[in-house]
């Protein structure tokens, strides 16, 4: 078969398997789709004089879900799944869920090799980083720290793992005190004082952390998810001190503790409800233009903090 429908969270596992199928001696183009299935139909259907094997990968995919193609891509889409190139194989990755319902998807389905490469949670994720660093002699700390220092984000702990090939050979030992020297301790701390930053509006901090994160493979819907978090929270105390509300009071309405609660009330300060509001309208439209595809997540980030800080 050579339709593929992939939906997936994961970088790593998305590269892994794609490496497991496309042969060396094929041509590998990979697309972004940006409302352009036009382009990329022509390319599949293209053949050369030597009939030589052709790979391509359309990401953000995302129209066999939420998303919709205008009609005359639909038309074109349903007219190559009929006829499939032979030497063109074709994966389509998605990052959100399928609507099983839309007459496009139960028709790729019908026909295409469709896998999740989802990443591992949990006891999963533990079970997972064990196996990726069976090459080692590590013990059950080494592999507590590795996760819980990269936030257990797979893709993260992944890259963190191909450091360790390039410092140890296989069956070397490595001790807790040696992977603290070589995986930042203090991610979750960094992604706070970022969030802080951006909160008192330290430009220039906040520019530095994300350059960091990006280095780092930090994912910006971890950060996005984290500053809607952070400006709801101050919205919420906003209205309820102007409701009259005692400090105890609002302390039982967010759930938080008293700690949390006086560093909330100290930078609600720092903003007018107006101003609140229209940040988070800022953070939905990135959310929204990162989820359809639209635009790449960490330039949005990018896109959202210039705006943010004009």
């Amino acid at each position: 078969m050579n339709l593929y429908l992939l939906k997936t969270d994961s970088h790593v596992l998305l590269e892994e398997y794609l490496e497991s199928i496309i042969s060396l001696e094929g041509k590998k183009i990979t697309y972004v789709y940006n409302k352009n299935l036009e382009e990329i139909l022509e390319e599949a259907g293209y053949g050369s004089l030597f009939e030589e094997e052709k790979y391509l990968i359309v990401k953000n995919a995302d129209f066999f879900g939420k998303e919709k193609l205008s009609e005359k891509e639909e038309k074109m889409l349903l007219s190559y799944l009929e006829h499939p190139y032979s030497s063109t194989t074709l994966f389509f990755v998605t990052y959100t869920d399928l609507d099983k319902r839309k007459s496009i998807t139960k028709k790729m389905l019908e026909i295409c090799t469709y896998k999740e490469l989802l990443a591992p949670k949990g006891y999963e994720l533990t079970k997972e980083v064990q196996k990726r660093m069976q090459g080692f002699k590590v013990n059950d700390a080494v592999i507590k720290f590795m996760i819980d220092s990269s936030l257990s984000q797979f893709d993260l702990i992944c890259n963190e793992i191909e450091k360790l090939s390039l410092l140890y050979k296989k069956g070397d030992t490595i001790l807790l005190k040696d992977i603290k020297a070589i995986v930042p301790p203090n991610l979750n701390e960094n992604i706070f004082k970022f969030t802080d930053a951006v909160i008192e509006k330290n430009a220039t901090t906040a520019f530095r952390y994300l350059k960091e994160f990006e280095q780092v493979k930090v994912d910006p819907l971890q950060l996005l998810n984290l500053l809607v978090r952070e400006f709801r929270l101050l919205l919420y105390y906003k209205i309820y001190e102007k409701k009259g509300y005692s400090f105890k009071d609002i302390q039982k309405e967010l759930k938080l503790q008293e700690w949390q609660v006086q560093k909330i009330m100290r930078n609600a300060s720092l903003f007018h409800v107006d101003d609140l509001k229209s940040t988070l309208v800022l953070l939905a439209h990135m959310d929204y233009k990162i989820k359809s595809g639209q635009e790449d997540k960490n330039m949005s980030m990018y896109t959202f903090l210039t705006k943010y800080f004009v």
